[in-house]
């Protein structure tokens, strides 16, 4: 059965290196990362570590079949190579060109050449030493390295379950345990999934804890009535506005209408006035059925703040990183960063022991308005 909560969802001119060359500032304030470690366990989909020397801002993660690799970042320079699925490379440069799809001419440089960037997932990759305890009340975490399978014991040898969690993901830790390999005291996490229950283990070290820094609200001081979303569907942008002045945009990607889904494939993201009524710092979300072209099955979507309630909400997103276009099943789509800037500076105040936090009145949630 379907959770209650769970909404549907669903990249021309050569230039030279001078005139294209554009670090993005987003990137830039991400931490430099040391180099790819060679962990055997992900030899199934990810390559183990080159002898890298220049800086990296990041690893782009393939998210689909035929992420294509190019002399130059232009969908006209010469083909080198098309990534698998959940292959990672390294970033060294973000770069904005005059080639693309019309909304999206965003370009990441990575070994080998240029890749576009609607379907590669910037991440992370920092092993973490794992908490000891997760205590009665159990902890959020997030991924931080491309990707980590979740098994049913504690044990690369246990068998996999259907999930895989991804760089930026979120999901509540309930357990934590010794591995039952031989010889081994490293420590794993058992995660709770509030929609399909089970036994779903992970190592430790590839999560990091939540801190109890990242439950308070940004922007205390500022009357809660103050607080204002608009979202632009004409723009497929994001403002936060205090006292009517912006003080937060981002892109995003909103409801779309799939024409090849008839009647029934309009997703279009509902205009008005809203509120935030329910905010969790993760949600499993699934819906359609497998082998459907509307099917998905999404798990530890981070950082979801809810304004409709038929299930439409902010979210971070990780299956795609196509901003500027209509492209959803009806939520506003936004970078795992920015959703959580929304998530923290708007109202209610998620509280880190619940896994849903509910506005006690209406109107106590932040106003959103739909354009």
């Amino acid at each position: 059965m379907k959770s209650p909560f769970a909404t549907k969802m669903q990249c021309v001119m050569r230039l030279n290196r001078r005139s294209f060359l554009k670090i993005s500032s987003l990137l830039l304030t991400r931490a430099l990362l040391p180099p790819l470690p060679a962990i055997d366990r992900y030899a199934d989909g990810i390559s183990n570590a080159p002898a890298i020397q220049r800086p990296i801002i990041a690893f782009a993660r393939a998210i689909s079949y035929g992420v294509a690799v190019r002399g130059e970042p232009s969908l006209d320079a010469k083909l080198l190579s098309v990534l698998k699925p959940d292959t990672v490379l390294p970033i060294y440069a973000e770069l904005e060109t005059d080639s693309g799809s019309w909304h999206n001419k965003l370009w990441y440089e990575v070994d080998g050449g240029y890749v576009h960037s609607a379907l590669i997932q910037p991440v992370p990759w920092q092993l973490n030493t794992p908490v000891s305890d997760a205590g009665k009340a159990g902890f959020w975490a997030e991924v931080t390295v491309p990707y980590t399978d979740a098994r049913s014991g504690p044990s690369m040898s246990a068998t996999r379950t259907k999930y895989r969690y991804y760089g930026e993901t979120v999901y509540k830790v309930t357990r934590v345990v010794k591995t039952s390999d031989a010889g081994s005291d490293e420590l794993w996490y058992q995660i709770e999934d509030e929609s399909f229950p089970g036994l779903y283990f992970v190592p430790g070290k590839d999560l990091r804890r939540v801190t109890d820094e990242e439950f308070t609200p940004l922007s205390p001081d500022v009357d809660p009535a103050d607080k204002k979303l608009l979202v632009n569907l004409k723009e497929q942008r994001v403002y936060a506005y205090e006292n009517d002045k912006v003080v937060f945009t981002s892109r995003t990607a909103t409801g779309a209408i799939f024409k090849d889904l008839g009647d029934a494939g309009n997703f279009s993201t509902p205009t008005g006035t809203f509120h935030i009524y329910r905010k969790t710092p993760s949600q499993h979300m699934y819906g359609g059925a497998a082998g459907d072209s509307d099917y998905f099955d999404l798990p530890g979507i981070p950082w979801v703040s809810y304004f409709v309630n038929t299930g439409i909400a902010f979210h971070g997103t990780y299956w795609h990183n196509d901003y500027g276009v209509q492209r959803s099943h009806g939520c506003v789509n936004l970078s795992c960063p920015n959703a959580k800037w929304i998530w923290r500076w708007s109202m209610p105040v998620n509280i880190e022991t619940e896994r849903y936090t509910m506005t006690s009145a209406l109107r106590d949630g932040t106003t959103v308005v739909v354009v």
